[in-house]
């Protein structure tokens, strides 16, 4: 019996498309004969992910070759819209099993030689240690970057101009 592998997120992710003339890394939506797999999440959009092979099989396999690497890439992209995605793997048709595993990792995780995907196992991804950090700056650059609006109808003059203070634009970044 083949592995599964499901992903949900709190909003829409990705779809990369199989096609069998050039058969590789895949996430489509959902299919109708594994709707049972959502009582797993607590998210609302779920997706299948698979390798080249057709089936998620190889993600357990071939840590050597790209499958798991693109794994590891479409969650590490991912995780720059949400702040977790959430997995499910499984036998093929036990989608509505109880859960039997539960992990908290990173993209990076999975990815390692000694990670394996278990049957029943729940996971939560998230980003690294880094990924925090990484978030916080973008959100100060975006504060620091937006323009400064001018009043309207009068002329803008510098002397009306607030003046600088010594508190860090960015909490937590000084």
């Amino acid at each position: 019996m083949c592995l599964a592998l499901y992903l949900a997120a709190s909003q829409e992710l990705p779809v990369i498309g199989w096609d069998d003339t050039n058969p590789a890394f895949h996430v489509i939506r959902l299919p109708q004969n594994a709707e049972g797999v959502r009582k797993q999440f607590s998210s609302e959009y779920v997706y299948y992910a698979a390798s080249q092979q057709g089936c998620s099989c190889a993600f357990n396999y071939e840590h050597e070759y790209d499958s798991i690497g693109e794994l590891k890439n479409y969650l590490r992209n991912a995780l720059i819209c949400v702040d977790q995605v959430e997995m499910f793997a499984c036998q093929a048709g036990a989608e509505e099993q109880e859960k039997q595993h539960a992990v908290v990792t990173s993209p990076e995780g999975i990815a390692l030689a000694e990670f394996f995907f278990k049957d029943g196992q729940h996971l939560v991804i998230r980003g690294g240690k880094e990924a925090p950090r990484a978030t916080e700056a973008e959100k100060c650059l975006q504060r620091v970057t937006q323009p400064v609006p001018f009043p309207k109808g009068g002329d803008a003059s510098l002397i009306h101009a607030k003046h600088a203070t010594s508190a860090p634009l960015c909490l937590g970044l000084s």
